[in-house]
C-alpha cells in the first residue's frame, strides 16, 4: 500500500482488523454454542430426574423394564436407571446418541457425589423405615437444588452465546463498512492510475517536443517522466524502477524536503510555482559525472493528485543566450547608428542640392521677373510682376528653412545648446507660439554624432506639437544630473490618451519610433506622459560620452 494516505492505511487495517476479530468471534460461537447444547442435555436430565424423585417412582423397583419416554433431542437412551442417570452425569457419556461429557464445574460435581452417595444409602435401607423416609427427602432437596444449577448453568451459557452473536453481527457490520470503503478507495486508485496514464500518454509526445528539459516527479519523488532533453541529465526510464527516485541524482536533503512539503497542499486547476526563482541544483550520475542546472519547479495538479514539473536550464547556455543578446544588441546599435548617419548623409546632400541648386534657380528666376517688371509699361503689370518677386522670395526662404531643417548647419557653427535654443525659437516664432528655454552649455559632454541625435529628437518632438498638440506654449528644458543630461519638451495642448498610442491607434506614428530608437541608441532612457486635455511631456535622460 505504498504512497496511501494515513486514512486509508487505517481503513486497510480496521478492515483486516475486523476480519481477525470475525474469525476469532466465529470460533467463540461454535464454541458457546457447544457448550450450550450440553448444558441443555445435562439440564433435560438433571429435570427428569427430579421429576422421578418428586413422584416416588423408582422403576427399577417395581421391575419395570420400560425405556425412557422419549423427549425429543434429549432423550437418555438405554434403560431408566436412575443410579446411573446420576453416574451419566458425573462421568458423561451418550445421551439421546450423542457423547455429553461430564459436569466439569467442582460445586455441581460435588453436589451430584452427594446425591450418588445418598442414593446408594437409600438403596441400602430398608424400606418404610425412617431413615429411608428422611434419605428420600434429602435426595429430593439435594436433586432440586442440582436441577436449579444447572439451569441457571444453561441460561448462562444461553447469555454468552448471545452475546457473542452480537459481537459477531458487530464485527460483521465493522467488516463490510470498511470492506466497502476499501473497495472503493481501491476503485477511486485503479481509476486515478488509468486517467494518469491516460494524460501521461497524451501529453508525452508534447513533453518531448518541447524545447526544454522537463521532469515530472509524483507526491514521492520518484520520477514520472523525463522527456528526450531531459535523459541527458536523469537517463531513460525502465518500468519506474526504484532507482528513479529524485533523491538519487539530487543529494541536496534541504530541497528534497521543501519539496515534499509543497506537495502536501492540493491545488486546484492551474499549475503554481513552488520558488520564486529558479533552484541552482547539482544532479549527479554515475561514473562520477556532475551536472549543474537551473530548475524552476511547478506545482501541478493531475488526475486529483499534487506533481512536480520541473524545467531544467543549464547556466552555460543561459549565459552563451545572454552574449549572443549581447552581441546582436551591439549590432542592432550598430545598424542603428549607421542607419541614421545614412539618413543625415542623405538629408545632407538633399538639403546642398536645395540650397545649392533649387534655390539659386529661383533666385535666378526672381532677377527674370525683375527684368521683365522694368520693361513692363503697365502699372498693373508691374504689380503682379512684383507680387511675383515677394511669391518667389517666400519660396526661397522656405526652401533653405528646410535644408535648414534637413541638414542643421547651425548646429555645427554654434553648437547644440544654441542650435536647440535657434529651433525651438524659429519653430515658435513661425506657429505663433509662445516659448520657455532653459538649456545649458552641453557643448563638452556630447560628440558630433549624439550631438545630432539629440538635435533630431527634440526637433520630432517639436514638429510633433505643431502636427497634434493645439498648444500655446512650448517648454524646452535641459538639467545636468550627475552623469546624465535630462531633457524635457513640454505644451500645454490638447494631450492624447497613451493607451490608444500603446496600441498603436491615436496617431502613433514613425516620429515616435525615431525619438525611441535614437535615445536607445544613445544608451538613454525614453518617457512619454500625457493625459487628454493636460498637454504633453517627452523627457529623455542620456549619459555624458
Amino acid at each position: 500500500m505504498e504512497g496511501h494516505s494515513f486514512k486509508e492505511s487505517l481503513l486497510v487495517g480496521g478492515a483486516i482488523g475486523a476480519a481477525f476479530l470475525l474469525i476469532v468471534t466465529l470460533v467463540f460461537m461454535v464454541f458457546h454454542l457447544r457448550q450450550s447444547d450440553i448444558a441443555s442435555r445435562q439440564l433435560v436430565l438433571a429435570q427428569r430426574i427430579a421429576l422421578c424423585a418428586d413422584r416416588g417412582q423408582d422403576l427399577e423397583e417395581k421391575g419395570d423394564s420400560r425405556p425412557l419416554p422419549e423427549t425429543g433431542e434429549n432423550s437418555v437412551s438405554g434403560r431408566w436407571d436412575l443410579l446411573a442417570a446420576l453416574h451419566l452425569l458425573d462421568k458423561g457419556g451418550p445421551i439421546a446418541g450423542e457423547h455429553t461429557p461430564g459436569i466439569e464445574n467442582p460445586e455441581i460435581s460435588l453436589l451430584l457425589n452427594s446425591l450418588i452417595s445418598l442414593r446408594q444409602a437409600r438403596e441400602n435401607t430398608q424400606a418404610e423405615t425412617p431413615a429411608y423416609v428422611s434419605l428420600t427427602l434429602l435426595f429430593r432437596e439435594k436433586i432440586q437444588a442440582l436441577s436449579d444449577a444447572l439451569t441457571f448453568r444453561a441460561i448462562t451459557a444461553r447469555g454468552r452465546v448471545w452475546v457473542v452473536f452480537r459481537l459477531l453481527i458487530a464485527w460483521a457490520s465493522i467488516l463490510l463498512v470498511t470492506g466497502f470503503f476499501v473497495i472503493r478507495i481501491l476503485g477511486l486508485r485503479e481509476k486515478q492510475l488509468r486517467l494518469e496514464n491516460q494524460l501521461l500518454g497524451l501529453g508525452k509526445e508534447l513533453l518531448q517536443s518541447l524545447p526544454e528539459a522537463i521532469v515530472l516527479l509524483d507526491k514521492s519523488l520518484t520520477l514520472k517522466f523525463v522527456n528526450r532533453l531531459a535523459e541527458r541529465y536523469f537517463g531513460r526510464l525502465h518500468n519506474f524502477r526504484p532507482e528513479s527516485y529524485f533523491g538519487r541524482f539530487c543529494h541536496d536533503q534541504a530541497l528534497l524536503e521543501s519539496l515534499r512539503d509543497s506537495l502536501r497542499e492540493f491545488v486546484q486547476n492551474s499549475p503554481k510555482k513552488v520558488f520564486s526563482v529558479s533552484q541552482e541544483v547539482s544532479l549527479m550520475q554515475g561514473e562520477g559525472r556532475e551536472f549543474l542546472v537551473k530548475i524552476q519547479w511547478y506545482q501541478l495538479p493531475l488526475a486529483e493528485q499534487n506533481y512536480l514539473l520541473g524545467v531544467l536550464n543549464d547556466p552555460e547556455e543561459e549565459r552563451r543566450e545572454d552574449l549572443s543578446f549581447a552581441v546582436a544588441q551591439e549590432r542592432l546599435k550598430d545598424l542603428s547608428n549607421n542607419l541614421f548617419k545614412a539618413q543625415d548623409d542623405e538629408r545632407r546632400h538633399l538639403a546642398d542640392e536645395l540650397h545649392d541648386g533649387l534655390c539659386q534657380s529661383l533666385a535666378a528666376l526672381k532677377m527674370q521677373v525683375f527684368g521683365v517688371e522694368r520693361h513692363v509699361e503697365k502699372v498693373e503689370l508691374q504689380e503682379e510682376c512684383r507680387k511675383a518677386r515677394q511669391f518667389i522670395a517666400q519660396i526661397i526662404e522656405d526652401v533653405r528653412r528646410l535644408s535648414h531643417d534637413l541638414s542643421p548647419v547651425i548646429l555645427d557653427d554654434l553648437g547644440l545648446s544654441d542650435a536647440l535654443v535657434h529651433l525651438v525659437n524659429n519653430f515658435t516664432a513661425l506657429n505663433n507660439l509662445k516659448a520657455s528655454i532653459a538649456v545649458p552649455d552641453l557643448d563638452d559632454f556630447f560628440a558630433s554624432d549624439a550631438a545630432r541625435n539629440i538635435y533630431r529628437i527634440v526637433q520630432e518632438a517639436i514638429n510633433n506639437v505643431g502636427k497634434h498638440a493645439k498648444a500655446s506654449l512650448v517648454l524646452l528644458e535641459a538639467e545636468i544630473i550627475g552623469d546624465e543630461v535630462r531633457f524635457s519638451i513640454k505644451d500645454d495642448g490638447v494631450g492624447f490618451d497613451m493607451d490608444s498610442v500603446k496600441k498603436g491607434r491615436g496617431g502613433a506614428g514613425l516620429g515616435l519610433a525615431s525619438m525611441t530608437q535614437r535615445v536607445h541608441f544613445l544608451d538613454g532612457k525614453f518617457t512619454l506622459v500625457s493625459h487628454p486635455g493636460e498637454g504633453c511631456e517627452v523627457t529623455f535622460t542620456l549619459p555624458k560620452k
